[in-house]
């Protein structure tokens, strides 16, 4: 691996992005052929029995939606109807691949079965996952692959009951809709293998019926959704500094009290909000509590629905669009700008309102953390408009999308959330492979592309400073 190292000198970030490539490009390929379509054909131009017409592009789309996380899907059953069990685990194993970070799991494998990585290696592999103590970088991957299959497992036990339930008789199929659902739910993934209602209560479809003759366990099951998506968004480094047991609440670090804090404050907040714009303004009395909880954690990148966003207001759209774009954590599941951005930015403003310094639990926060969380919240907002502009220019004329629709599938996709308006389906080739590269850039961070234009650029300053000017502003 050091040989590798000193031949190629690859940027971890340029690591990190190759790696996904790779693997959105294998698994496009594995969706087009016969035994991943229902169908048994090849994935090329055909049309399926819910109308849609499959291409390799919504095969690329599909392996980039699963891959960072999203959820977007341009079938209109579904994959749950277009794609046979080959293709659902193909879709599954990029989920996972994409959730971990394909690093992660590359690490995990070769400390598994080698010797100890030597320090330049594990410094270079601490670059490439973001971790700040890379003396101990390979016992945080192998807590991050155990945390998850805990987690994973966990959530494929409790769902379990349900699973039965939805298919009566049917074994196998009880058992990979848990496992499915489990490991989609705590990536954050959105993906769902009941059709395109997804969680949706509607007359006659799967959900429907078990709301209508089981509503304990369809209650039951969107609260294990729920709690898989929070855990898989709110940062490995959190739970496992909760799960340590060698600290009281007060004595967690800065990182792990902004997380929880700004979590529990976003999720409180959230379903409100949603419940206010929803409920008691619109008079929408099939939107309740429980609905505006649900939606309050999946626009937190999980992407799965139990309301047609479609019928949101357009407050409550807009507000699950500032959910989404600020999204989960870092060193999670999750997409959006993050929760430590979020607070950061809101915290410097607070401060600089009052002649403050920026201090929060205790902690002074330097004037470089607060550059980079407002460089990274311009540049994220800059990317989706850009992103608005091409896809609204690409829809120019199509009178089935509004604007409306589109600003929340540009939101969605960078914040690799996968709620969408039923725009998905109606969308142009070109629409398409700009929601690929958001769903891209939201999934590995327009910080992490910038830091390899910056790694491959020779600091020009010289050995001289320049004097500092102050200018007027405002």
């Amino acid at each position: 691996m050091e040989k590798i190292k000193k031949k190629t000198s690859i940027s971890p970030y340029l690591l990190v992005i190759l790696s996904f490539v790779v693997v959105i490009l294998v698994g496009s390929f594995l969706l087009v052929t016969p035994f991943a379509q229902a169908s048994g054909k090849w994935a090329f131009n055909y049309i399926a029995d819910d109308g849609t017409r499959i291409t390799y592009l919504d095969c690329l789309f599909t392996a980039f939606s699963a891959t960072c996380v999203t959820g977007l899907c341009t079938f209109y059953s579904g994959i749950g109807n277009v794609l046979s069990f080959t293709g659902q685990l193909v879709v599954l194993i990029m989920i996972q691949i994409g959730g971990l970070g394909f690093i992660t799991v590359l690490t995990f494998i070769v400390t598994l079965f080698s010797s100890k990585l030597q320090f330049k290696n594990r410094f270079f592999l601490s670059q490439a996952l973001n971790v700040t103590n890379f003396a101990q970088v390979t016992l945080f991957v192998r807590r991050i692959i155990v945390i998850s299959f805990v987690a994973e497992l966990f959530g494929f036990l409790i769902g379990l009951p349900v699973a039965f339930t939805l298919y009566p008789g049917n074994i196998s199929k009880a058992l990979w809709s848990s496992i499915f659902t489990s490991v989609s739910a705590f990536n954050n993934a959105g993906f769902d293998i009941f059709g395109s209602t997804s969680l949706i209560a509607n007359p006659g479809t799967l959900m429907g019926t078990l709301f209508e003759t089981h509503r304990w366990a369809y209650y039951y099951y969107l609260t294990y959704i729920m709690l898989l998506v929070v855990v898989g968004g709110i940062s490995f480094l959190v739970i496992v500094e909760v799960l340590s047991f060698k600290k009281t609440p007060k004595q967690y670090s800065a990182f792990t009290k902004i997380v929880l804090f700004t979590t529990a404050i976003l999720l409180v907040f959230g379903t409100g909000i949603f419940y206010l714009t929803e409920h008691v303004i619109a008079g929408n009395d099939d939107f309740t509590t429980f609905t505006a909880v649900f939606q309050s954690v999946t626009c937190r990148t999980a992407g799965f629905a139990n309301f047609d966003q479609a019928d949101l207001t357009t407050a409550g759209k807009t507000f699950s669009c500032f959910l989404m774009f600020i999204g989960g954590s870092p060193l999670s599941t999750a997409g959006g700008i993050k929760t430590t951005t979020l607070f950061i930015i809101v915290l410097a403003i607070a401060s600089h309102l009052r002649g403050k310094r920026v201090v929060a639990f205790n902690r002074v926060y330097t004037s470089n953390t607060v550059l980079k969380g407002m460089t990274l919240m311009v540049i994220a907002f800059v990317v989706i408009m850009t992103a608005f502009v091409g896809i609204s220019a690409f829809e120019k004329g199509n009178t089935a999308i509004n604007f409306e629709g589109i600003f929340f599938e540009v939101f969605s996709s960078f914040g690799t959330v996968g709620l969408s308006a039923n725009v998905t389906p109606l969308l142009s080739n070109g629409s398409k492979i700009v929601l690929c590269i958001m769903m891209f850039l939201g999934r590995l961070g327009p910080m992490t592309f910038f830091q390899v234009f910056k790694n491959s650029i020779e600091d020009s300053t010289g050995h001289f400073e320049y004097v500092e000017a102050d200018f007027l502003v405002g």
